[in-house]
């Protein structure tokens, strides 16, 4: 899991204060990443046999801001049956970077 990825999950996870959700980012691992010039789909698994998160739970995403992204960027978390299923993260204007090194994330705009 790259970096940017890992504080993404990291701070949906501290934000939302799930404990089924926290569980499963925690154990969780990239299954394929596809990258699309304006952003990237992040296709996550986690062990079988972890809670469900409950479907009232509405993940709370980052807005990432960076010197390499014009308009900053947004992302979502998404979940299938109570697990995660993917993190689409997405440039608000034009390219994402294949490679972001210098960001921030806030509370979404």
């Amino acid at each position: 899991m790259e970096k940017l990825d890992k504080d993404i999950l990291s701070w949906i996870a501290d934000e939302t204060k799930d404990v089924e959700l926290s569980a499963q980012i925690e154990l969780a691992e990239v299954s394929r990443r596809d990258y699309m010039r304006t952003g990237f789909f992040i296709y996550l698994q986690v062990p079988e046999g972890l809670a469900k998160v409950d479907a009232k739970i509405q993940p709370v995403c980052p807005h990432i801001e960076g010197p390499d992204l014009m308009d900053g960027a947004g992302c979502s978390l998404f979940l299938r049956d109570g697990v995660l299923h993917y993190l689409e993260i997405y440039a608000r204007g034009g390219f994402f970077p294949e490679s972001l090194e210098q960001y921030e994330l806030k509370a979404s705009i």
